[in-house]
């Protein structure tokens, strides 16, 4: 018997992932990864972290 309700995909570990304002390779290394627009700089945080950003520039040459 087939069921009419909607099949629902399992969730990514990060769903913030699809944020472009999320940097992919810091949150890879469990970082929040969330970019400041303005200057470019990442948060280096642990992900989920409480409270304020912490944004660090990125090293050169690392995009």
């Amino acid at each position: 018997m087939t069921s009419s309700a909607p099949h629902q995909a399992p969730a990514p570990d990060r769903q913030d992932l699809h944020n472009p304002s999320i940097e992919e390779s810091a949150a890879a290394l469990g970082h929040c990864g969330m970019t400041d627009l303005h200057t470019g700089r990442v948060c280096q945080e642990p992900q989920d972290h409480a409270g304020s950003c912490a944004f660090v520039a990125s090293a050169p040459g690392a995009r």
